[in-house]
């Protein structure tokens, strides 16, 4: 399944940059997380809560931040299992200034076998969509301080 968007936060992009390539600082985003482990600075582990439909359970997943080009673009992938079933993922995340701030342009390539592919892929999709549209609002809200859009 891939998906991709885009949103702007009210923040520099360097300030953008730090926040999403330090793992202690990231991990903030990710919905449900249960545990995490900081390997190194390119690596982090996670155990988190998925929950489709009628099954649930906890996902355990390796991160590895690759082809950082600061300040500009990188690359995170993670694999991992949990539920009778694996993933793949693949996240790419494009960082450019604008008026007000940095427009995140992002891409998910995401890979799923076993028992959560068999929930089907609508269910998958929607519960997807719904967890990245939590990490872009904990992205917003972590970096923008909690400051209100004047209207």
């Amino acid at each position: 399944m891939k998906i991709a968007d885009k949103f702007t936060v009210a923040a520099e992009r360097d300030t953008v940059w730090k926040f999403v390539t330090d793992p202690d600082k990231f991990i903030k985003l990710i919905p449900d997380l249960q545990r995490y482990e900081k390997v190194d600075e390119r690596n982090f582990k996670t155990v988190f809560k998925v929950g489709l439909g009628m099954i649930k359970g906890t996902i355990n997943m390796a991160f590895k931040y690759e082809e950082l080009n600061p300040p500009s673009n990188l690359k995170i992938v993670g694999r991992g299992s949990g539920m009778q079933s694996t993933a793949d993922l693949t996240l790419q995340l494009q960082l450019n200034p604008v008026d007000g701030g940095t427009e995140v342009s992002w891409s998910a390539d995401i890979l799923v076998g076993g028992l959560v592919a068999s929930v089907g892929s609508r269910l998958m999709e929607s519960t997807t969509k719904s967890k990245v549209r939590e990490i872009v609002e904990g992205l917003k809200r972590e970096l923008e301080g909690g400051r209100k859009k004047k209207k």
